[in-house]
């Protein structure tokens, strides 16, 4: 780790969190790099951990100092069988050339049907939405966002191995004249591990194919891996940043081709004298970004759980990152 910043950089206290009311804090999103600007799109969960959640879009020059801009898109308040936007999670925003627009990839749950066998309380049938900018070029970035429809989601192509939350998150990203998406599945009952796979396309907007079973789940991780964010190396390699399992570490992937991945490698973000967050396996959470700066050094943006008062708030960190 070649720097990190002392504390969050996004707290309870902070004033834009205190106006919104964000009572929980914030996981999963993603942030890019705009003409000098940071730009955050992240999940806040205004109340419920992990229930009750909304995207929003924040800004920064330095990756430090942040301001809340606009809330990008709601969930649907009541949390049932039968609401199939209960839950939002934005997986990735990214500029679709073809289209002069920015496009975000977020997921919508439902919850169990416990009639059904189901377990209430987990994430079901998750569906991923495709929203356009609605201003064109690149300074359209700001919003408004509008629904162009669903990408992925359980049907009759679905594979074995995705069970009953998949479709659970979804990245793509370009690798040579093909887009290809990770996307993620998890089985509740019987309870198993949570996989990632890949799909592709011709078009950033569809229609999009699973890659056969034999090529998928990807074997990076052995048990966990969630939420992946992949970059472009100035090198040309590809980067896989994700949650995965560890004290205070994330995981990391290389590929040369964009399509074969390497075995996890898992890097602390936190050091001893500045560990913040909670200890032990998914208090460290979703990484948002790896961004390779100006001096080849790479700023990281994650999300991770600290205790205030006893009671949970899932906080905004940062630090610096040097990988060969």
């Amino acid at each position: 780790m070649a720097a990190e910043h002392r504390g969050p950089i996004i707290d309870a206290d902070n004033p834009d969190v205190l106006a919104s009311a964000n009572q929980s804090g914030f996981e999963t999103g993603q942030v890019i790099k705009l003409d000098g600007i940071y730009h955050m799109f992240v999940n806040e969960m205004f109340g419920r951990a992990h229930l009750d959640m909304r995207v929003a879009h924040w800004i920064s020059a330095d990756a430090v100092q942040w301001k809340r801009q606009a809330t990008i898109v709601n969930s649907i308040p009541g949390r049932t069988a039968t609401n199939p936007r209960s839950e939002v999670w934005l997986n990735t925003i990214i500029f679709n050339e073809t289209e002069n627009a920015w496009n975000i990839f977020y997921v919508a749950y439902r919850a169990g049907d416990s009639t059904k066998g189901e377990i209430s309380g987990n994430d079901y049938a998750g569906h991923i939405w495709r929203a356009r900018s609605v201003v064109p070029g690149k300074t359209g970035i700001d919003g408004p966002y509008a629904d162009m429809g669903i990408v992925l989601q359980p049907d009759a192509q679905s594979q074995a191995w995705e069970g009953q939350q998949a479709v659970a998150s979804f990245f793509p990203y370009k690798a040579g004249r093909t887009w290809y998406g990770l996307y993620a599945g998890h089985n509740h009952i019987p309870r198993g591990p949570w996989p990632i796979g890949m799909a592709f396309a011709e078009k950033l907007n569809g229609p999009w194919t699973r890659l056969p079973a034999e090529f998928n789940p990807l074997k990076i991780a052995d048990t966990f891996i969630e939420n992946p964010v992949v970059s472009r190396l100035k090198d040309g390699r590809y980067l896989m940043v994700f949650d995965s399992f560890g004290d205070r570490e994330i995981g990391y992937s290389l590929s040369a081709d964009g399509v074969h991945w390497d075995k996890e490698t898992r890097v602390k973000v936190q050091s001893p004298g500045n560990s913040w967050a909670e200890a032990g396996d998914h208090s460290m959470r979703t990484p948002l970004c790896a961004i390779e700066e100006a001096d080849g050094n790479f700023t990281v943006i994650y999300t991770a759980l600290k205790k205030i008062n006893n009671r949970k708030f899932y906080a905004i960190g940062k630090c610096t990152l040097a990988w060969k």
